[in-house]
């Protein structure tokens, strides 16, 4: 393997097996048998392992940044990428550098070459991950979950050490984690084992029961709460007036871990221009703002309405007035009724469109016409281009000062992939 492309080719068989197991009740034994065939090496690294709705891959960045600021060397996986697969197995702020990822790639591939039963495209870039921080000999790796938690690939770590972050509770891939939030709770509980100490922010009082109760389950395992005004205070409440409002509290949290972790492995303290530093880190695809010629775009992947609105609080403090172009794409099984008011009070208008790029899930784009009809009956002003790139060309022309590309990663990933301004 020479390239990216490579790898990418290669794991198309692993995506045909996605295909064919998706819907049959996957459970994490698929993934403790493989982990069996390549040595275990998850049971060889210290984990911080998130989990949750809303915020997790920012809290996963935020905290590796954290730490390697401390001086540790840390690896990372994060799920969707948006621009390189490489993103998924990063080590101190970097993917892997092609060359690396293609020749540790390629010898992986041949390590796994025997294993009894295929798994699928998630399942072997998780342990690709794990292999390599191995081999690495990171000090942490932070490990952001793919789905859920309970049966998610990642959630093999289960050495005592793990420290466990679950950041917010929303509605999100209801047809597979259940359509309450105490169901949806438990899934993303399941990552706390025998043991492990995990953090979170008090939430609903039905997702709190639910992750008090795992929590009493496992044996000395422990739950610390905090209220995000409260870590603001004592961290001083001192933060670039860039930084959205959901990346301060994403930053707080993944600050509680790092604190939680400098205490327990005496980790040396972090100055304030490297808290600085790490607050100023731009995650991938989450308020990544871009000058396209006198324009500014801004790239979001909101794809439910919890993170929808978590979106448009910032956006409003950060341009207080404007009300954008939205250039919209929704993958199926997403909830268009409750992004719909939303857009209706923050866009001028909404050019529809779709996505065909997809990772590791046989997944659609939602068609235009589910979008419109709600849209309409919300009474957003809309236009459909069911070709991105054309409604790309379209959204750019009617933009005047201020657009915003979000509902999806993936559309966020193609546009990117095509028009490098935006990357």
């Amino acid at each position: 393997m020479t390239s990216l492309a490579d790898v990418e080719l290669a794991l198309q068989d692993y995506y045909e097996v996605t295909h064919k197991v998706m819907g049959q009740n996957i459970t994490i034994d698929r993934m403790q048998r493989l982990m069996a065939h390549i040595g275990h090496p998850e049971r060889k690294l210290r984990i911080v392992h998130v989990a949750g709705t809303s915020g997790k891959t920012s809290v996963t960045y935020y905290a590796a940044a954290l730490l390697h600021a401390a001086g540790s060397k840390v690896g990372y996986i994060v799920s969707p990428h948006v621009d390189s697969i490489a993103e998924r197995v990063q080590i101190n702020g970097e993917p892997l550098p092609a060359d690396k990822f293609c020749a540790y790639f390629e010898e992986f591939l041949s390590n796994i070459a025997t294993v009894s039963e295929k798994p699928t495209w998630f399942e072997v870039l998780v342990a690709f991950a794990y292999w390599v921080f191995e081999r690495e000999k990171v000090d942490y790796a932070v490990i952001e979950t793919g789905m859920g938690g309970l049966e998610d690939g990642t959630n093999v770590a289960a050495r005592r050490d793990k420290l466990c972050v679950i950041t917010d509770i929303g509605y999100d891939h209801m047809h597979v984690l259940g359509d309450t939030l105490g169901k949806i709770a438990y899934q993303k509980a399941g990552i706390i084992h025998e043991g492990n100490i995990a953090l979170m922010y008090t939430q609903a009082p039905e997702i709190m029961q639910v992750v008090r109760y795992w929590v009493s389950q496992q044996e000395d395992a422990e739950l610390l709460t905090f209220e995000q005004d409260r870590l603001a205070t004592a961290y001083g409440d001192k933060f670039p007036g860039t930084m959205p409002a959901y990346q301060k509290r994403n930053w707080l949290l993944a600050f509680a871990a790092y604190k939680y972790l400098a205490k327990r492995d005496d980790l040396p303290n972090i100055t304030a221009t490297q808290l600085q530093k790490t607050q100023g880190l731009q995650v991938p695809g989450r308020m990544d703002a871009r000058k396209v010629g006198e324009k500014t775009i801004i790239m979001d992947g909101a794809h439910n309405g919890q993170k929808m609105t978590a979106f448009w609080q910032s956006f409003t403090e950060l341009y207080k007035g404007v009300k954008p172009t939205v250039l919209f794409a929704l993958k199926q099984g997403k909830e268009i009724a409750d992004i719909a008011p939303l857009l209706a009070q923050h866009a001028s208008e909404v050019i529809v469109t779709t996505f065909s790029k997809t990772q590791d899930l046989p997944i659609a784009s939602m068609e235009p016409s589910e979008i419109t009809s709600v849209l309409q009956a919300n009474g957003v002003k809309y236009r459909v281009c069911a070709d991105q790139g054309e409604a790309y060309a379209v959204f750019c022309e009617v933009t005047k000062e201020v657009g915003v590309i979000t509902g999806s990663f993936f559309l966020i990933a193609q546009l990117r992939e095509g028009h490098k301004e935006l990357r």
